[in-house]
């Protein structure tokens, strides 16, 4: 008997952290989802809006040009965040594929869930 429980505990301990990882991309809710987008349009929109207003350095503006090319995308705020989504999609679309994305996927479990947004953002909205 004390054998057969020795094996049980082990074996509840070498499946406890899947079943954590697992449960680790669950605990982000469409809302959360929703807020990322938001933000990241946001903050990149105004980064776009401040490179294209020439109130930079020269130095500022020649990391620009020599990080972005001479011209970039206005049109897609995240373009920066090395995610462009498609024009003819709407909010909720883009936040149901992710949501459906990161019930398909395992990340590790240390990894922020932030992270895990953007990662999976970037693989289904890639900028060309």
């Amino acid at each position: 008997m004390k054998k057969t429980m020795t094996f049980v505990f082990a074996m509840t301990f070498m499946t406890v952290p899947t079943a954590f990882a697992e449960q680790h991309n669950h605990d982000i809710s469409a809302e959360y989802i929703a807020g990322f987008l938001a933000g990241a349009n946001l903050t990149d929109g105004a980064i776009i809006k401040n490179i294209n207003s020439g109130n930079e350095s020269d130095f500022i503006q020649r990391a620009y040009r020599t990080r972005l090319g001479k011209k970039h995308p206005d049109s897609q705020a995240t373009y920066l965040a090395g995610f462009c989504l498609p024009k003819d999609i709407d909010d909720e679309t883009v936040v149901s594929n992710v949501s459906e994305a990161l019930e398909s996927r395992t990340y590790p479990e240390t990894m922020q869930r932030d992270a895990i947004v953007y990662n999976t953002i970037k693989s289904l909205y890639p900028c060309e």
